[in-house]
């Protein structure tokens, strides 16, 4: 076996949009799950587990607010500093949720599995259905990680380069771990858009 290559982010805006209508045309569940991931940045391993009831939550307070799996499974990281990440719903992400959870019940998960009842779908999946929208377009090393990245590079090319502020947005301990993260070292830098709306028709 090959040593296993890291996700990458998806820094063309041309491309996330590809990819959102290529998702949209195969399978709706996959392009909501698509839109909230990169425009929240939420890990793919706490998406796949919302049900109705917190996507109902999230939309009257207008904000996301997740406990993040891996931070709070994180032994090196103190109890004290395990604060629940809060991101704004943006207007056109809302309606996409609204219309997506109309008719689920509460108890629900909203991006569920084909297997079983009431199964939400496995992170091996969605990197599954994104490795193989990326290599239609022409892109490698794209996977459920991806959307948490391009999440990332977007926040990082709209703050004018703020590579703090991506810091602090994603926790990270390290300036450096951020850079590699999102892959400053072997990307050119695109000319940034205006808003992570843009990612979204």
């Amino acid at each position: 076996m090959g040593i296993k290559r890291p996700a990458k982010p998806i820094t063309s805006t041309t491309k996330v949009l590809d990819i959102q209508d290529y998702l949209r045309y195969k399978n709706e569940r996959d392009y909501v799950l698509f839109i909230l991931g990169i425009t929240t940045g939420y890990r793919a391993g706490d998406l796949v587990k919302l049900k109705v009831r917190d996507i109902k939550e999230a939309l009257k307070r207008n904000e996301f607010t997740i406990y993040e799996g891996k931070k709070m499974n994180c032994k090196n990281i103190k109890d004290r500093n395990k604060k629940p990440r809060s991101v704004e719903v943006l207007p056109k992400l809302a309606k996409i949720l609204k219309d997506w959870i109309k008719n689920k019940k509460d108890y629900e998960y909203v991006f569920q599995s084909r297997k079983g009842i009431n199964q939400h779908i496995g992170v091996q999946a969605v990197s599954n259905i994104l490795k193989e929208a990326g290599e239609y377009f022409d892109l490698n090393d794209i996977t459920a990680h991806s959307m948490r990245k391009t999440y990332a590079y977007k926040i990082y090319m709209e703050s004018d380069k703020n590579i703090v502020a991506v810091k602090e947005l994603l926790g990270h301990r390290s300036i450096e771990e951020t850079k590699k993260y999102i892959g400053l070292d072997k990307e050119k830098y695109h000319q940034y858009s205006k808003s992570l709306e843009e990612y979204i028709r």
